[in-house]
């Protein structure tokens, strides 16, 4: 059973996104995975199909998504093992400022459990407006997400919140709650382009709120399927093992909850 998502945004030294992309997706999700306290991850790029305009500042290049079920033990075997050969983090990794908290679910909609998901992400990034934490969440999980889970072309819609129980790491994120959406259809993200219902909403703080499309990168993978991996899977995972060689990060531990 799925306790809390992680939701992680990196992005990549100018001129290193492959090798940024290579070491994520064949060897970073396959160590993260062989933790305890993890069920499976996916990752997505950043659309160049936003619904809003984005600020200059806004430069992440990847998301992805931990499905996790013991956060607190997920986050202990990453402070156990960051930086040494059994979680290496490549230098192509800007990790001047960490986006990878853990958010905890409080309602969630899916319209086909039996169809899976293979398209791309809509992301809300939110804050309760003064005053209106309860007002915020009711409104939410009872209103808004039935309204969007309804929209064309969505899977499933799901809403959740930051506690500081099982964090990564020892900071806030900007913003404490969370909408994920995701989409079956390429052109529904255009439903967000045209929708006032969060910037409008008093409960809702419209100067921090941030809503982002990602593309669909990698297909979700399982712990299962690392613990028991194809020869395609041990062979692209050593490849990119060889690629990255001795470019790795040796310090950085400090940022994590554990230091």
């Amino acid at each position: 059973m799925i306790e809390a998502v992680l939701v992680v945004l990196t992005k990549a030294r100018p001129g290193r996104e492959a090798d940024l992309d290579d070491w994520y997706t064949n060897i970073h999700i396959r160590d993260a995975l062989r933790f305890r306290g993890s069920i499976a991850a996916q990752r997505f790029s950043r659309s160049a199909q936003q619904p809003t305009d984005l600020p200059a500042s806004f430069d992440w290049q990847c998301l992805a998504f931990y499905d996790v079920f013991d956060p607190e033990r997920f986050s202990r075997e990453h402070w156990e093992n960051a930086l040494t050969s059994r979680m290496m983090v490549t230098d192509a990794i800007d990790d001047t400022v960490l986006e990878d908290y853990h958010y905890y679910p409080l309602a969630f909609r899916d319209n086909d459990p039996e169809t899976p998901h293979t398209g791309g992400v809509i992301l809300e990034q939110l804050n309760a407006a003064p005053g209106q934490e309860d007002a915020f969440r009711a409104w939410y999980a009872d209103s808004y997400l039935p309204q969007a889970a309804r929209r064309p072309g969505v899977k499933s819609s799901a809403f959740a919140m930051f506690r500081e129980y099982g964090q990564m790491i020892p900071t806030t994120p900007g913003h404490r709650y969370v909408g994920i959406h995701k989409l079956n259809d390429a052109a529904a993200w255009e439903a967000w382009q045209n929708s006032r219902l969060l910037a409008d909403a008093p409960c809702v703080d419209g100067a921090s709120l941030r809503v982002t499309h990602w593309d669909w990168l990698t297909g979700k993978l399982t712990k299962d399927a690392v613990q028991n991996p194809t020869s395609q899977g041990l062979a692209a995972e050593e490849q990119a093992r060889l690629r990255m060689g001795d470019r790795v990060l040796t310090s950085g531990t400090d940022k994590l909850g554990a230091a």
